[in-house]
This record gives structure tokens, sequence and C-alpha cells, in this order.
């Protein structure tokens, strides 16, 4: 039996992925006899709490007042060094980073237990809209005052620290052996898992009519869906490019856009849609049961995103059978085979985004003038999820991890 201890930044992980990922992460040690504890910061209370529920005890931090919250070591390590005892038995699972601070002092008061550090991301993807080609240009260059550089110290220090790394997709695997160096018996390859929506796809023609005229959408538009943070990173401007050339095939479609962006992208979507003005959506951050409805009454999803470890978004439209048209970058390319589960766009040069809003442009027309393309990627894209991404599948690797230790 383990106390496992998983560590969460609440306000953030309300927002993206981690936060899907905790829960899901959370039913996976349900019922599975080990201790499961919560240490979330910058939670929605006055004062540090512990608070004890039928199967989870959660250890709550204030909202720290300045800086990232894993700078503030020094206070968080007196909490836990008061409250856990040390044990073989404990298991810290670190979602956030920079983090290597945080680890050392961790390993300092808690030398007996273990810590796993899950790569939800790298700090060089978003400098370099995740060219690896880019990075390893980058952190082979003489100079030593570079943001690239910079991002690789800190990160190694992190694999050094952390007795296991959990990463989500095999091209994170081959990173961290061939870049970082890390020993491939410290690394654990456990693609994320998602529990199967109880509407997905098993509404009705009729049901999903009905949706779209609540939503004020003719049953007859089509529908393209882009989820998740609509940023540079997630390619949401070449989304709308290639929807200027869709819509001159298309015109009686919509791109639907549910994610909440900071002022600064959001600006520059206004501005980069403004004249398909009318033939766009864009929703803003929206619950679970409203983000089930445009995954129901979708056609196709756009997944454009030039890096991502193993996309919840990605797994999702796969569990609702959609046809989706996917580029081909780090990570998601793992997930998706051309003219199998997906319509792959190549990316090609970051500098010469035209390149890639075409390809874009071309998949999404080529669906949409084909049912049969359309029906046998739904399909594969169904099983994909049913054989890859359940819950079931995650579990099995962290029932793995934990009886590693």
């Amino acid at each position: 039996m383990k106390n496992i201890f998983i560590i969460d930044e609440y306000i953030s992980s309300q927002k993206n992925g981690i936060g899907t990922f905790l829960r899901e992460l959370l039913f996976c040690f349900n019922n599975s006899g080990n201790h499961i504890n919560l240490i979330s910061f910058n939670a929605d209370v006055d004062e540090f709490c512990i608070i004890e529920e039928r199967v989870i005890k959660k250890y709550l931090f204030p909202v720290f007042k300045y800086g990232h919250f894993l700078e503030h070591f020094k206070i968080i390590k007196n909490f836990l060094k008061l409250y856990i005892p040390d044990s073989p038995n404990n298991v810290f699972f670190i979602n956030h980073s920079p983090c290597a601070d945080f680890i050392q002092s961790l390993k300092e008061t808690h030398p007996k237990s273990s810590v796993v550090f899950t790569i939800h991301d790298f700090g060089w993807t978003g400098l370099l809209l995740g060219s690896l080609d880019a990075y390893k240009r980058a952190i082979k260059s003489s100079s030593k005052d570079t943001p690239e550089l910079k991002v690789f110290h800190q990160e190694k220090r992190i694999y050094e620290l952390a007795d296991k790394i959990i990463c989500l997709s095999p091209d994170t695997f081959n990173i961290l052996k061939s870049i970082y160096k890390v020993p491939e018996v410290k690394i654990s390859l456990i693609p994320n898992g998602l529990r199967l929506q109880k509407k997905a796809n098993l509404l009705n023609k009729n049901d999903r009519n009905k949706i779209r005229i609540q939503k004020n959408i003719d049953v007859d538009t089509k529908i393209l869906l882009f989820i998740g943070r609509p940023t540079a990173q997630k390619g949401i401007f070449e989304v709308i490019h290639a929807m200027k050339m869709v819509l001159k095939e298309f015109p009686k479609t919509k791109l639907a856009i549910i994610g909440d962006g900071n002022e600064v992208s959001m600006k520059g979507i206004v501005n980069a849609s403004s004249q398909i003005a009318s033939s766009v959506i864009i929703t803003g951050q929206l619950n679970r049961a409203e983000v089930e409805e445009w995954l129901t009454i979708a056609d196709i999803g756009v997944i454009s995103t030039y890096y991502e470890q193993c996309s919840y978004t990605a797994i999702e439209m796969m569990m609702h059978g959609l046809p989706i048209v996917a580029s081909d970058g780090l990570g998601i390319r793992n997930m998706f085979v051309d003219d199998v589960n997906a319509k792959i766009s190549k990316i090609d040069h970051r500098k010469r985004p035209k390149i890639f809003r075409v390809n874009l442009a071309d998949n999404i027309i080529h669906l949409l003038k084909s049912s049969d393309v359309c029906q046998k990627i739904s399909d594969e894209a169904r099983n994909t999820y049913n054989e890859k991404y359940t819950i079931t599948e995650m579990r099995k690797g962290y029932k793995k991890l934990i009886e590693s230790f």
C-alpha cells in the first residue's frame, strides 16, 4: 500500500488539460488500495487547511501573492514536513514546471519518499513552435544565455532529480533519451486515458439537429470544431486562414473556437477572422456539458497544434467518432495515421505557415466532399480510442508504475 500525493495548481488546472488529466488520474487510483492525497496550491481557501473526504485527503494552500507557486518551496516544505511523515511508501506526483528547486527541497525533507514528474509540456515548444530541429540547433549554440539553453539545463535538472519520469507520447520518450540522456529505466510511457462519456456519439440525427437549432445554427451548416487554448502554438491562426479557403468552396460552413486565451491572443483571433466574422463562433471557456454539445453537433474536428503531449481534445474527438484533420506536430503525430483515423496536414517550415494553411484547407475540403471518407475515418477514430486511450489502459500503466516502487 502506497501513500500517493498528487500535486496540483488549482487555478490553471481549471482551464487546461492538466485538470482533465488529474481527474482521470484520481479515478485511476480509486479502489487501488492506496491512500490518495491531493496537494492543491492557489486553492479557493483563505488559509491552509486539510480536508478529509470519503476517498481522498486534500491539503489546500491559499493563493500566493506573487510568483510561480513552486518558487515558494521554502514555505511549502515546512508544511509538508509538519503534516506528511517521510516514508518509503510515499510517492509524490508533480505535474507543473519549472520545479527543480521544489523537487530538491522535497527530497531534502522527505529523502525516503519517491518523486514522479509528469511531462505535460516542454519549456521550449512555445518558443520554437514545437520544432525539434530548431531546439537541437539552439542547445548546441555557442551562446550560453539563450532562452532555449536555459530551458534545457532547467529541464535536465528536473529529470535528474526525479525518481521516475512519466511521458505521454513516444516522441517525448525518444526526446528524453536522445536529447536529455535520461536512462530508459527511469522513464514510463503512459498515454492519457479518458472515461467514456455516456452521450458520446449516441445521439441520433434529430437530437443533433435540436441542439443546432438551440444554438441558431442551420441543420445543413457544416461545423468545424477547434477546442483548446486558442494560441499560436495550437495553430489557431492557421485554422482561421484555412477557413478562408474552405469558405470559397463551402460557404455554408462555420468554425467554432472553444477555449480561453489571453487578451493578446483573443485580439489577434478577432483581427485575423474579421473578414469571415459571420462564419466564426468564438465561445470562450465552456463547461463540460457545453463542450459535449459541440462535440455532438460538429462535422469535423480540427487539431492544428504544432506540439502536443497526448491531447485530451484529440481523445474526446476520437471518442465521439469525429472525422479529424490533424497536424503532424510532435506528439500529435503519434496519435494519428494519415487516411486511417485522420487526415494529416503537414506543417512543413514554421516560418512559412502558408503551406500548413493550404494543407489544412485541402484536407478539410476533402472531408467535406466525401461522406464515405468521413465515415471511414470516424469509425477508425473511435476504434483508436477503444484500443489505446480508455481509462482502463491508463489505469494499467499507473498500476504497473506504482508496483515498481
